[in-house]
């Protein structure tokens, strides 16, 4: 018969701790791993419930505002993006986090602060907290963290409320307007009149005996302020800008970059339909090239910040790093 050592007898106790530890950690993270669907499906018809309503405001905004088009496209490009990272949140832990709901209170007082005041915006802008507040609840601070850009962008969805879209319309009208007569005037010397958002001139050379023909006269309106081709500007410069090899600060600055640029190409685009009713034709600036312009100049911009953002990583090295990287991976 043998004897048990104490050194023995310590080694064996040793092993039945290690592999309770290790059953306990295997059942730990089976319990984190487990994703409470019962309580997720009560969430997700809640939100359908509450938001019925909302998404068919939104959807009839998205018909007929033309600064709200682009709201067609956020959740498909949110959900692809939330998609594409399906590999890098198998590997994140999934805890559930009470502060979470929190967040989903806020959006729910939000919505209910709209329905009871009667007003538009509040219901809108809380499905991002609402989606946001649900993913921390349920998976986590790791899972809100690599979530945090497609929840964001679902902000772009929601349109401009009426009252917000009137006063913010204004300013850049006038900028259009004032910006447009004072370039046309001074590069181009034509003597520009009409008070306010008017702009009426005589086409050069002519011998303002014919008004009809000759005589120019076009009203800066609320389309014509640039706050349609901005929305959709910055929604898609937004996406150019996440994907940018830049750091996270220069991000943001590549991303504010849209604002002064988009409001510079549309005082260029009232410059250009002026020239064009003054020395080509004034029925086709009026109409046609009044019409079409717009995607010109959405083109044109898009092409301006991808350009800045080329510079940007140039100028910041991000372009050597994102190499280097590589070449270390590869290795």
């Amino acid at each position: 018969m043998n004897e048990s050592t104490p050194a023995t007898t310590a080694a064996v106790a040793s092993s039945r701790r290690s592999l309770a530890s290790s059953a306990a950690a295997l059942s730990g993270a089976g319990e984190v791993e487990t994703f409470p669907l019962f309580q997720l499906g009560t969430i997700a018809a809640l939100f359908i419930a509450i938001y019925w309503d909302t998404y068919a405001f939104m959807m009839d905004r998205w018909i007929h505002d033309e600064s709200a088009q682009h709201g067609w496209l956020v959740m498909p490009i949110a959900g692809y993006i939330a998609w594409s990272k399906r590999d890098k949140l198998k590997a994140l832990p999934m805890r559930s986090d009470t502060r979470g709901m929190l967040l989903i209170v806020l959006a729910l007082i939000l919505h209910l602060v709209e329905k009871a005041l009667d007003m538009n915006g509040p219901s809108p802008f809380s499905i991002p907290i609402f989606a946001a507040g649900a993913v921390w609840y349920f998976a986590g601070t790791a899972w809100l963290r690599e979530l945090s850009f497609p929840i964001g962008y679902l902000f772009f969805m929601v349109p401009i409320p009426g009252f917000l879209n009137q006063f913010v319309s204004f300013p850049l009208r006038l900028l259009a307007t004032n910006g447009s007569k004072a370039i046309v005037h001074h590069l181009f010397g034509i003597e520009i009149t009409g008070a306010g958002m008017n702009i009426e001139f005589w086409r050069p050379g002519s011998n303002h005996a014919n008004p009809q023909t000759d005589l120019v006269s076009l009203l800066v309106a609320d389309p014509c302020s640039g706050l349609h081709s901005l929305m959709a500007i910055k929604a898609l410069h937004a996406i150019t800008a996440y994907l940018s090899r830049l750091k996270l600060g220069w991000k943001w600055v590549l991303f504010f970059c849209a604002l002064p640029i988009s409001l510079a190409a549309n005082v260029c685009r009232m410059v250009s339909i002026i020239l064009v009713c003054a020395y080509v034709n004034k029925d086709f600036g009026i109409h046609a090239w009044h019409d079409y312009s717009p995607y010109m100049l959405f083109i044109f911009v898009f092409l301006i910040l991808i350009s800045v953002g080329r510079f940007m990583e140039w100028a910041t090295g991000a372009h050597r790093r994102s190499g280097s990287a590589a070449k270390a991976v590869a290795a």
